[in-house]
């Protein structure tokens, strides 16, 4: 794969002129034979470090990710896309997981021991939508490039720690949201009673889901959204209140799958006959679609977003133009045909064609 070459061929040539001007400090007028061989050699030099230029330009391009917590099998997911496409183009990838997932102190510190190190490019998916813009704006400021993934940085508050995004590559949340709301109103019918279980407050990928859900299933009534921090345990917990206090309730829409996990235990335990849906399409909740324990599930194809991300990444390192906004694909998976949802995960049904493939340099 060709990259910008290297001090290799920087040094070849500082090593020859040092050669060059020992050859020319003799002070007799007929070169010695040592002389002459030592001009000889200069002469030869560019040829014998031509190989060594080129094993330069040949080095892969180094690639950084710091994502949110391993746990997580969405994130797990997106890390097998990113390792793929590295093993594709024969990247030399790093990935670094935010230590739990709503550490976000501990996230920046992951990305700041990574921003010394001479990686050429950075994909990020933030904790927040603010939590690693310091290390982000001396990464940015350095001249690297970032691509940014599945939740959005805040541009602004970017900006104004001196730095900005490459290139970002997701799903349209809000879309998605609208697909999940329409799909339950289909289900259920108008003037039917809806949970909402949310994520991080205030955050912006949980709030896009969430508003796009009300857009899609307009007509229903909702109750909530009450936030769950992303975590089964308190989606749980959550969710059992929702059932208590509202008895005619039939629907529950959670922001991510390991949330409607948790939504699917409390209602299996009401022994209620209540639809739920989730965002994200893991690998455990097509299962549980397929059980008929969860109705559906707004799927996003994670394994894309991190096979695009370092595809970007590359593109953007070997100076390619790389698209703003690029989205990937998300489709809504019932029982209807989550049969071909498992049989092609991690990868959407259909043949999938990277936007990138034909930028990157080889």
């Amino acid at each position: 794969m060709a990259r910008r070459p290297r001090a290799a061929g920087l040094m070849a040539a500082i090593a020859a002129g040092a050669l060059l001007l020992g050859a020319c400090s003799s002070g007799s007028e007929e070169p010695a034979a040592e002389d002459t061989a030592a001009e000889a050699a200069v002469e030869e030099a560019p040829a014998e470090e031509a190989p060594a230029e080129e094993a330069a330009a040949s080095e892969p391009v180094r690639v950084a990710a710091v994502i949110k917590d391993e746990a997580n099998p969405f994130f797990g997911t997106i890390a097998q896309g990113m390792q793929d496409a590295a093993a594709e183009w024969g990247v030399d990838l790093t990935v670094e997981y935010a230590p739990t997932t709503n550490d976000e102190v501990g996230q920046a510190d992951k990305l700041n021991a990574l921003a010394g190190q001479g990686f050429d490019c950075f994909v990020v998916i933030p904790i927040s939508s603010n939590n690693l813009n310091q290390g982000l704006g001396q990464i940015s400021q350095a001249g690297t490039p970032i691509v940014n993934i599945d939740s959005p940085v805040d541009a602004e508050g970017l900006a104004a720690a001196g730095g900005s995004i490459t290139a970002f590559v997701g799903t349209d949340n809000y879309a998605g949201g609208v697909n999940g709301g329409a799909k339950m109103k289909e289900l259920l019918g108008d003037g039917a009673t809806v949970g909402l279980i949310a994520g991080l407050a205030g955050n912006v990928t949980s709030n896009a889901r969430i508003d796009g859900f009300k857009e899609g299933a307009a007509g229903l009534n909702f109750v909530g959204p009450v936030n769950a921090d992303w975590e089964t345990a308190k989606a749980l917990d959550a969710a059992k209140a929702m059932i208590a206090a509202n008895p005619d309730i039939a629907g529950i829409f959670a922001a991510n799958d390991t949330m409607a996990q948790g939504i699917a235990q409390a209602v299996a335990e009401s022994g209620k006959d209540i639809k739920v849906m989730g965002v994200d399409g893991i690998e455990a909740i097509l299962t549980d679609i397929e059980a008929g324990k969860v109705t559906g599930s707004v799927s996003q194809y994670p394994w894309v977003m991190g096979k695009l991300g370092v595809e970007a990444c590359v593109v953007a390192a070997q100076g390619g133009t790389v698209t703003e906004f690029v989205e990937s694909p998300a489709i809504v998976v019932t029982a209807d045909n989550v049969a071909e949802a498992i049989a092609n995960f991690p990868k959407p049904p259909g043949t999938f064609e990277s936007p990138f493939a034909a930028e990157i340099k080889k």
